[in-house]
């Protein structure tokens, strides 16, 4: 935050704006000096180019800040985040709106993820349902959920097999996760999540 304010008051006039996608936002910085202010964020491990990728997660505050929320949100983000990471995947995945919501009252907007993470509590335990080819554009439509939920050990490796759904069905490396979901249905989808089986119950 300290790195963020000293970037704005040198560079920005001592604005900072935040977005509706949890990015934040440095305005009015000239052309000249973008350099500069990138390898200040740089240096603070603030430098990721992943707007609009797969790490680049909404999530709301989730049971870690909110009374309400059912579930986490903020630790399955980082998670996430860590395995696309270590994949190394992000660029080659290209653009994917994940968002998480930690209770049915959707602050994290997941009816709109293109990958959508609903989290519950079921008998006492986090459980989390997805939804698949929500979207938020001029084409918006609500995500459909896919089947049975997830423990917070297996949404991890869940969304880890949707995205090599993605990779292995799509037809060229610019066809973006949500084309590829609208072209074939949501039933390949389905069957890397559950498997053939389960996949045809889900449904």
């Amino acid at each position: 935050m300290l790195v963020m304010a000293d970037l704005a008051e040198r560079y920005g006039h001592d604005e900072l704006r935040i977005s509706h996608e949890q990015n934040i936002i440095l305005p009015h910085v000239h052309k000249s000096h973008l350099f500069n202010v990138y390898k200040t964020l740089a240096k603070a491990g603030l430098g990721s180019a992943n707007i609009g990728l797969v790490s680049d997660i909404i999530a709301c505050p989730g049971m870690d800040y909110c009374a309400l929320a059912t579930a986490r949100s903020i630790p399955i983000a980082q998670d996430i985040a860590r395995r696309i990471d270590t994949l190394k995947l992000e660029h080659d995945i290209g653009p994917l709106k994940i968002k998480i919501s930690g209770c049915i009252n959707a602050c994290g907007h997941h009816h709109l993820g293109h990958i959508g993470i609903l989290g519950l509590d079921r008998a006492g335990v986090e459980n989390y349902q997805i939804t698949l080819g929500g979207e938020a554009t001029h084409n918006a439509r609500l995500g459909e959920r896919a089947g049975p939920g997830f423990s917070a050990d297996d949404i991890v490796p869940a969304i880890e097999r949707l995205i090599h759904a993605y990779l292995a069905y799509r037809k060229s490396a610019s066809e973006t996760f949500i084309e590829t979901y609208r072209r074939l249905g949501p039933e390949p989808f389905k069957t890397a999540l559950y498997g053939e089986r389960r996949a045809s119950h889900a449904a």
